[in-house]
């Protein structure tokens, strides 16, 4: 046992991602690369996922203390629809209702997430659901829940 900790290995020598990922897949057949790439496409949705219901989260909360709103009740749910301009492919839309609920009633607040933070996580999300034009995601800010009708 050495009395110093070993050196780091240089940069030069540390193989790349590329290089490990390359010889994890290389023996692979088609199936199994084909599970993989499924594996890694729900990952992904997932991460997006998450980080979109996060953000979420957060931007609600504060949309009555930033006066967004003039509804004191907790959003409980948000409702996108979609977006297409011809240009680009159909997407979930900047424009979003955030729904709030106290017991039987709900009260419905227009927002526009364009330009804030919701807005990237949302067009990933986007691009991993290929919305079709027309349809409607909703999320559940206390379940998580992702909801496409």
């Amino acid at each position: 046992m050495y009395p110093y900790p070993a050196a780091p290995l240089p940069d030069a020598l540390m193989p790349t991602t590329e290089a490990i990922i390359d010889r994890l897949l290389i023996d692979l057949d088609d199936k199994q690369l084909g599970s993989v790439a499924s594996r890694i496409d729900t990952l992904r949705t997932d991460l997006a996922r998450k980080c979109l219901l996060e953000l979420l989260r957060k931007d609600s909360a504060a949309l009555y203390g930033d006066g967004l709103t003039d509804c004191p009740d907790p959003v409980t749910s948000i409702r996108f629809g979609t977006s297409n301009d011809d240009c680009n492919p159909v997407c979930w839309s900047d424009n979003a209702v955030a729904v709030h609920r106290a017991g039987e009633t709900s009260v419905e607040t227009l927002v526009d997430y364009a330009g804030t933070d919701v807005e990237t996580p949302l067009r990933d999300y986007s691009s991993f659901t290929d919305p079709v034009d027309g349809s409607r995601l909703i999320v559940d800010l206390a379940t998580g829940e992702f909801t496409i009708l």
